[in-house]
């Protein structure tokens, strides 16, 4: 099969259908912000071709940066880290195309969150480091968004190669950006205030101060955030719960990420992992024996 940047589109879509190619982008942006994973893909197979046969280069790879970001992050979501990567790959290769530093920053943020996912926390800093480098002092429009969110990506990285004290500089950076910033939408990040203590609060977790993620939790306005981080912040919170053994609570925290997110809480590797561990705890609960059986987890 051809490579999809090896040459030029073979059959054009003129600009006057570029505007529906780009509201078709935005529509499966909006699946994913919704956990809409299976909506998204299935939309992806059809606009994913028709963006490599858009004749103005350019616009096309400006759509594709976001769109491939989606596929990545919806194969992730759902269990498929191989298919993620490739996703992730074609992301960087639109931005490299774009030749900017900006773009190559998102672009790299997607390949990391790959690699941390597989546990692969050195090749994921990697990643972000140089990309971060591009953008110190760039002054680039939504250069700060990207550079901070960086930050945090680097600070789990670090946390995943048990570098505390690097990883709550970066965290420090971050916030420092975040509160000259704002709250923003750019590049589908939501990156501002209430995601710098999203990521904090996961952090506290990964280092085994649930106490101190309970006391971060308070300060995330998740109601602003979009169903995707808000499911992540139920999940956190669940995992709080849990070693505040607390644990009828942390059931309904994980019963509040379903409802928001079912496609994401039904896959993901630490809800079930919460699941399981109570039920081996001996926990007797009908949400949670419905929860496992949605999750397919036995005890």
């Amino acid at each position: 099969m051809a490579h999809p940047f090896g040459g030029p589109p073979v059959v054009g879509v003129g600009a006057a259908n570029v505007g529906q190619v780009a509201r078709e982008a935005a529509l499966v942006r909006d699946l994913y912000g919704r956990c809409d994973y299976a909506g998204a893909l299935r939309r992806l197979v059809d606009l994913l071709p028709t963006l490599h046969k858009v004749t103005d280069q350019r616009a096309a790879y400006q759509l594709m940066l976001p769109v491939y970001g989606v596929a990545m992050g919806s194969l992730l979501n759902v269990g498929y880290p191989a298919h993620a990567w490739l996703a992730a790959e074609r992301c960087a290769e639109a931005a490299d195309l774009l030749d900017d530093p900006v773009a190559v920053g998102v672009a790299a943020a997607n390949r990391a969150r790959v690699a941390a996912h597989t546990g692969a926390y050195g090749a994921a800093r990697a990643y972000c480091d140089r990309a971060g480098l591009d953008l110190e002092g760039s002054d680039a429009e939504t250069a700060l968004d990207v550079l901070g969110f960086l930050h945090l990506a680097r600070a789990h990285h670090l946390a995943g190669l048990k570098d505390q004290i690097t990883a709550e500089d970066h965290l420090d950076e971050a916030a420092q950006i975040a509160t000259h910033t704002g709250e923003t939408t750019s590049w589908d990040l939501a990156w501002g205030p209430s995601n710098v203590a999203l990521w904090r609060m996961a952090y506290q977790l990964d280092t085994g101060r649930p106490n101190e993620a309970l006391l971060t939790a308070g300060g995330v306005a998740v109601a602003e955030l979009p169903a995707v981080r808000q499911v992540y912040f139920w999940l956190d919170m669940a995992r709080a719960m849990v070693a505040a053994e607390r644990e009828r609570d942390a059931v309904r925290m994980l019963s509040t990420a379903e409802r928001i997110g079912p496609q994401h809480t039904r896959s993901s590797t630490a809800a079930r992992e919460i699941a399981r561990g109570l039920l081996r705890r001996g926990l007797i609960s009908t949400d949670l024996r419905g929860l496992c059986e949605r999750m397919g987890v036995t005890g």
